[in-house]
């Protein structure tokens, strides 16, 4: 669980920097610009866990859709929904679901519906220049918190092209790497509400905890 959170505390800080370097900030302002415009995004990704020290090297493989306030979220047996008021966290394994409130403090930091919202603070940033990832031309930068975290730095990875963020390394204070690569990204569809809420009636035998 600690893993999935990490990953919503990574997405959530994509867009998260203090204004100033002047060559990242007008590329991140224009990434927010423009993801800001999309009515909605969904993506494949691959979640890797790198600690050289202890020779761990564990990938998952999940998948996103942010809507407005609303997301989904799928990753190593566990789906988290929420419509932006209630959250529902079912883990498959155990066939369990757990419903809490939203609670909009905490959840700015790691929930991915604020991807390419909380841009504001939290940050100070420097563009390290122009890289390829395959074929895909891309910028990086390196963002660096301000306040106390889990982490030391981000470094995002920017298409040139479309100004969609394909991949981010996260350095954890505790020696381990976390990287995302971001796959398969649709910005044009529209999703119903229901794809944000657990539905109980298609999961009858699941043990429900309401903590709210």
């Amino acid at each position: 669980m600690k893993r999935v959170f990490i990953f919503l505390f990574l997405f959530s800080s994509f867009v998260g920097y203090s204004q100033i370097d002047q060559k990242a900030k007008s590329i991140l302002d224009q990434v927010s610009k423009t993801t800001k415009n999309y009515s909605s995004i969904s993506a494949d990704f691959e979640f890797i866990m790198i600690n050289t020290e202890v020779d761990i090297n564990e990938s998952n493989k999940g998948s996103l859709i942010i809507q407005g306030n609303s997301y989904k979220l799928n990753i190593n047996s566990i789906e988290i929904f929420s419509d932006g008021e209630t959250q529902w966290t079912y883990m498959t394994d155990a066939d369990e679901v757990n419903i809490s409130e939203v609670n909009t403090d905490e959840e700015s930091m790691i929930n991915p519906a604020t991807i390419f919202s909380i841009y504001e603070h939290g940050y100070t940033n420097t563009y390290l220049g122009e890289f390829t990832s395959g074929t895909i031309n891309t910028h990086k930068i390196e963002m660096v918190p301000t306040e106390e975290s889990e982490f030391s730095r981000v470094i995002l990875e920017i298409n040139q092209t479309n100004l969609q963020i394909i991949g981010a390394t996260m350095f954890g204070n505790d020696g381990n790497q976390y990287l995302i690569a971001v796959k398969n990204m649709n910005t044009s569809k529209t999703y119903p509400n229901s794809t944000f809420v657990f539905d109980t009636q298609k999961h009858p035998n699941v043990d429900v905890i309401d903590m709210r």
